[in-house]
């Protein structure tokens, strides 16, 4: 993923242009924390939900940040590694760079446990959190005003 950036997504089609939409993104903001909340209360009974919870709080934080500044990804296959090549190119600082990364390990993980029903390890569930935590403040912190 390095090395790509915010116009070669564009170009190449893996993102789009759209109208940007700050209370989408707040809408948007708000289901990444709901599902960080809902992540650690599954933690115990489920852990692949759990964990389904933790990345999808990512995805959507990272999301949140494209519809604020007019992008979305495509709808074709591979979407969900759009929205982590856009985090790289669009979030990572050297204060986020490793937990952005992170981002495009977890999706590995939850494709892997949803299709080759591979378990979700508790390192997994205690290890990750942080990164899906740190993706949705820096993207908290980077948007504007949430519109009244």
């Amino acid at each position: 993923m390095a090395g790509v950036s915010v116009a070669d997504l564009l170009h190449s089609g893996r993102i789009e242009g759209i109208p940007a939409d700050v209370a989408a993104a707040w809408l948007r903001m708000d289901e990444a924390n709901a599902h960080l909340v809902s992540s650690a209360a599954l933690a115990r009974t489920d852990p692949a939900l759990a964990y389904v919870a933790l990345y999808d709080a990512a995805r959507k934080a990272i999301t949140a940040h494209m519809q604020a500044n007019g992008y979305g990804p495509t709808n074709r296959s591979g979407a969900h590694h759009a929205v982590g090549q856009y985090a790289e190119a669009a979030l990572a600082s050297s204060a986020t760079l490793a937990d952005v990364q992170a981002f495009d390990r977890m999706r590995q993980v939850r494709n892997r446990s949803e299709y080759n029903q591979q378990p979700i390890t508790e390192r997994l569930l205690a290890a990750d959190p942080r990164h899906a935590k740190a993706i949705v403040a820096v993207v908290r912190a980077s948007l504007p005003l949430r519109p009244q």
